[in-house]
Formats: structure tokens, sequence, C-alpha cells
């Protein structure tokens, strides 16, 4: 229910301020992706340009860490985790900051299906979703270094330590929504968002685009 990424610099900075980036060269992502839209509009938020080449979109998504590497002129970049963490733990960056804790919530992964679809398989919709809710509590309710052990399985390549800084990331910044819900304020910011970006010419209606009837059933069922 936030945006998963997270702002890395070049120096340790305990007394970060947004309004500080103003001028310089940040490495945002591609157009139209959501971690750029939403780091624009946090950075709009705080008073800072981003209608110039400082704010660049240039880059692809799998080439951002590398370029931020080699290139010395960019002074920010966003990476998500365990990325974010593990450049960190090589000394090579410093995170000063978590774009998704300072946008506020957004319905950042969101399940949809058709609604001939839902009035015939009710039932496996509402079994999916009572299956990622119950792996959201199971992470809330346990340690980081413990959930690490169920989701290197899924993750080749990622060890157990990386993995447990990043659920550790995610918790401290609440970007998992534990309440399968979709309340009516993050649907409109998410919009704000887009259209602070130019790429929504016209805004959905929650009423129309948003059925919560299996949520909220869950919401009972589980006593979330």
């Amino acid at each position: 229910m936030r945006d998963g990424s997270f702002l890395v610099g070049r120096k340790p900075e305990p007394d970060f301020d947004w309004a500080n980036l103003e001028g310089k060269h940040i490495l945002a992502g591609r157009p139209g992706g959501v971690p750029a839209m939403t780091l624009q509009w946090v950075l709009n938020k705080h008073g800072v340009s981003t209608n110039n080449k400082n704010f660049d979109t240039s880059v692809a998504f799998d080439a951002m860490v590398g370029t931020f590497e080699t290139d010395k002129s960019i002074d920010y970049t966003t990476m998500f985790e365990p990325t974010a963490s593990e450049y960190v733990a090589l000394g090579k960056g410093y995170i000063v900051a978590s774009v998704g804790a300072a946008s506020g919530e957004v319905p950042y992964t969101a399940f949809s299906a058709q609604k001939s679809w839902l009035k015939k398989n009710n039932n496996t919709a509402k079994a999916f979703l009572r299956a990622v809710l119950r792996g959201y509590q199971y992470m809330s309710e346990n340690s980081p270094e413990v959930v690490a052990k169920s989701l290197v399985k899924s993750f080749p390549g990622t060890s157990e330590t990386s993995a447990a800084a990043a659920v550790k990331s995610y918790l401290e910044i609440n970007a998992w929504a534990l309440s399968p819900v979709l309340d009516k304020a993050p649907f409109e910011r998410l919009q704000d968002i887009m259209e602070n970006a130019g790429t929504l010419k016209s805004r959905a209606d929650y009423n129309l685009a948003v059925d919560n009837t299996i949520a909220k059933e869950l919401v009972e069922e589980l006593g979330i």
C-alpha cells in the first residue's frame, strides 16, 4: 500500500530534507512508471522542480544501479529492496529516505478481475485473497529473519540476510496492507500522483472502479 522504493545518495544524511534536492541530479526511473511518478509528486510537494534534466528518466529501470555507480554526476537514485540494502552493505551508498513513507498510502499493488469472472468464480477469488492476507499476517507476526527463510526459496540468488533486511525495511514504512479493503483516500492519491506527472487525462470514479465486497467479507472472517 506504498511505493517500495528508497532514495539512495552518496553520503549519509541524518538530517535529510526533500527540499534540499533542488538542483540535484536525480535518477528517477522510467517515464510513466509509478516509482518515478511518486518520486516526482513527493519532490513537487516539497517545492522541488522536476521540469528539467536533473529529474532524469532517461535510464532503463534495470540499468539504474549500474549507472548510478559509474556516473558520479548523479547525486541520487531510487532502489527497491533488497537491492538498496545490499548496495549500502557494500559501502557504495546510503539510504537517505523512503519514497513511500513520504508519499503516503497508494494502491501500489491491486488485484482486478472482470465482473463476469467474479460472478462465476467468487470462491476462487476469495481463496486467493485469503492466502495473500495470511502471507501478510505471517510477515507481520514473525521476525524478518524467520520470514526470510521462507522467502529465499522464491528469490534465487538472494541471501537470507538480504531478504531479512528487505522485510525489515518494508515493515518499518508500513508497506504491506494488512487489510484488503481499498479505501477512497489512497485511490484518489494515486490519481493525484498520475495527474501531477501528466499521465492521467480523466479520473476514475472510486465507486465504479473498486469493489470491496470480498475484501470486507475476509476482514470479518479473519478478524482483521
